[in-house]
């Protein structure tokens, strides 16, 4: 049974917010919540360059279930089934939001399609059934939104 997750929007500006995983999906994360004003962290064995140079602190190194002492919400990024579920697990005993790369029936929270410009942000989420869907509707928003800007 797919989850019903309510859209809402959430304050993280200077939440500390933890990435696990340092591949090409903890970067693509990183970039979208850099516009969000959080504090990031990443903890990986292997991180991309790209990630090291981007100017968030990072951690070299397993993760451990105390890694997650004192962070508001946690996207795991390893592709690890098997790990990604203990993170899961300790993250909800240890009271942090979690989302888990392309597993919902993991995750607490999904993130939606988002564009931002200014103040204004549209979020459109398909319940994360379809992802794809999702970021078609959230572009052809986005043009419809940056034509009527243009007409103004």
């Amino acid at each position: 049974m797919a989850k019903n997750y309510l859209p809402i929007s959430i304050d993280i500006s200077e939440q500390k917010i933890l990435i696990i995983g340092g591949g090409q999906s903890a970067l693509k994360k990183i970039r979208i919540l850099q516009r969000f004003d959080a504090k990031l962290e990443v903890v990986a064995e292997n991180i991309l360059d790209e990630i090291l140079t981007i100017g968030i602190p990072c951690f070299k190194k397993r993760y451990e279930k105390s890694d997650l002492k004192g962070y508001f919400m946690l996207y795991s990024c390893t592709n690890n089934e098997e790990l990604d579920k203990q993170i899961a697990q300790d993250g909800k005993e240890a009271g942090v939001l979690v989302n888990i790369h392309d597993n919902p029936a993991l995750c607490q929270f999904v993130s939606p399609a988002i564009y931002k410009e200014g103040n204004i942000t549209v979020a459109v989420s398909s319940n994360a059934q379809d992802v794809y869907e999702s970021i078609r509707l959230r572009n052809l928003i986005k043009e419809y939104l940056k034509k009527l800007k243009n007409q103004i």
